[in-house]
């Protein structure tokens, strides 16, 4: 292990790591290789790549236990970079075609009466209405921006907020720091685990296909929880994700069925009425992880946390919220860019970009190139990315875990937290810049996609010795499978 090279990804990996409480000797089996970075000032190629080296050294300690083997891992940081990407990757048709775009006015920032940057998450329409409703306007972003522009900073903030609505007022990062929830958010691990009841399970992992046997129950949306799924699916793990019908998610833009579902089967379940919940039970009691990241409160308010650890004795259970576990803004909504505001990551790259324009301005924000007028974000929404490789490394940790003691576990992680990860890195110098989307280099192979496309995909960022990773199935759009496992426990 030589920390000399890539001392960020090396010092993420180690806080990752130490989080799990794995063996810091485990870390020598790790190797990280590629020059160069996406343009921020911030360690965002490093924190990609320590993210997705995190869940494979799971993946090699998992290993561990069933021959004694501890692959050794390669980590790509140019590819882990390019899979952080947005719209979501790996897959790229075989003729080129124009970029599709996420629908971008309706993930904004206006301007307050005190001229400062609010940040809306409206690309789901119950989020829109909730705003709308909240400020007396149509759904309209024009109409939005001219009835914020009325309100002072932290007033229109707080009416938003109490209205249920997804928004983050831009603040410094050293504002962010001496706020409540920063100071709180600080003082959490990036990983917290309690242990449960001991299950009756007698699972071992299978060393090329480790996960193979493992059923995960996926109620997670957009980005974080859908990428920790989906790894757990390339390691040949049974994932099926369960909305409930006409969500928002379900019936809009990934709703058709994209990369984030690739392995994956979709299934449409209500769990408010008595057979959905009824249904979700039998599920629960057949799964060994249970991964979910739903509004503070949601899935609580529907199966209780002590009517699941009842059902299903030694279960994994992961689950991730916007702004951490403790403080007072525990239960807020929240998303990657809005976490980047209220944290100070999208004020410190914005103050970056403009001490160097000619270099640094227009700057790519989430597939966008913004003026100097505009504030920045980081070049990929990197929380939720390197949040959803963690969860990953979480649940693979925790089945290692219960293979060796029957124990069962409850872990939870935050895009704030992992901002403060981040943050804590510190400005990093500036390496040849990395630009998105990138052009391979890709598996040996075609792929057809989920609506029949053939496709080439970008290899993984990560090499383990002798355990390929790969899906086994395409992507699906929602209700496509029905709400039951492949096979009866």
């Amino acid at each position: 292990m030589n920390t000399a090279d890539h001392p960020a990804a090396w010092s993420f990996l180690s806080q990752i790591w130490d989080s799990l409480q794995g063996d810091d000797k485990a870390l020598e089996r790790v190797r990280f290789e590629g020059q160069g970075a996406l343009r921020s000032p911030f360690a965002v190629t490093d924190l990609a790549a320590a993210s997705f080296a995190a869940a494979a050294l799971a993946l090699s300690d998992l290993i561990a236990t069933a021959d004694g083997g501890k692959p050794h891992i390669q980590v790509d940081r140019i590819l882990a970079s390019g899979w952080f990407d947005l719209p979501i990757g790996p897959s790229q048709p075989l003729r080129p075609s124009p970029r599709q775009q996420l629908p971008h006015k309706w993930m904004c920032e206006f301007q307050t009466a005190d001229d400062r940057w609010l940040r809306l998450q409206a690309t789901f329409p119950t989020l829109r209405s909730r705003i709308a409703r909240a400020l007396g306007t149509r759904e309209d972003p024009a109409e939005f921006e001219t009835a914020i522009r009325k309100h002072p900073a932290e007033d229109i903030e707080r009416l938003l907020v109490d209205a249920d609505a997804a928004v983050a007022l831009s603040r410094s990062v050293d504002e962010w720091q001496q706020h409540p929830q920063g100071l709180a958010v600080a003082a959490e691990p990036v990983i917290h685990t309690d242990t449960t009841d001991e299950g009756q399970d007698t699972w071992r992992p299978t060393p090329q296909r480790p996960l193979a046997g493992i059923r995960v129950l996926d109620l997670t949306r957009v980005i974080s929880g859908p990428m920790a799924t989906r790894f757990l699916a390339a390691c040949g793990a049974e994932v099926l994700r369960i909305d409930r019908p006409g969500s928002d998610e379900s019936t809009g833009f990934f709703g058709r069925g994209s990369d984030v579902m690739l392995g994956k089967r979709w299934a449409l379940l209500d769990l408010r009425t008595a057979d959905g919940h009824a249904q979700f039970l039998r599920l629960l009691a057949e799964a060994d992880v249970l991964v979910h990241g739903y509004r503070p409160g949601g899935l609580d308010s529907l199966v209780a946390p002590h009517v699941r650890a009842a059902v299903r004795p030694g279960l994994v259970e992961v689950t991730l919220n916007a702004y951490g576990w403790t403080g007072p803004w525990k239960d807020r909504r929240g998303f990657d860019t809005l976490v980047q505001f209220s944290t100070g990551l999208a004020d410190a790259t914005t103050a970056w970009a403009l001490a160097d324009p000619q270099h640094r301005t227009p700057i790519n924000a989430l597939g966008t190139l913004v003026d100097a007028s505009r504030p920045r974000h980081l070049p990929v929404e990197a929380l939720d990315f390197a949040t959803g490789y963690m969860i990953a490394a979480a649940a693979i940790r925790a089945l290692a875990h219960r293979v060796t003691t029957g124990q069962g576990s409850v872990s939870r992680l935050s895009l704030a937290r992992t901002a403060a990860m981040l943050i804590g890195e510190g400005h990093v110098p500036e390496e040849a810049e990395l630009r998105l989307p990138l052009d391979g280099p890709y598996e040996d192979a075609v792929f057809v996609s989920g609506d029949g496309r053939p496709v080439k995909r970008l290899r993984f960022p990560v090499a383990i010795e002798q355990t390929p990773l790969l899906w086994e199935r395409p992507f699906e759009a929602a209700g496509s499978s029905v709400p039951k496992w492949s096979t009866s426990g």
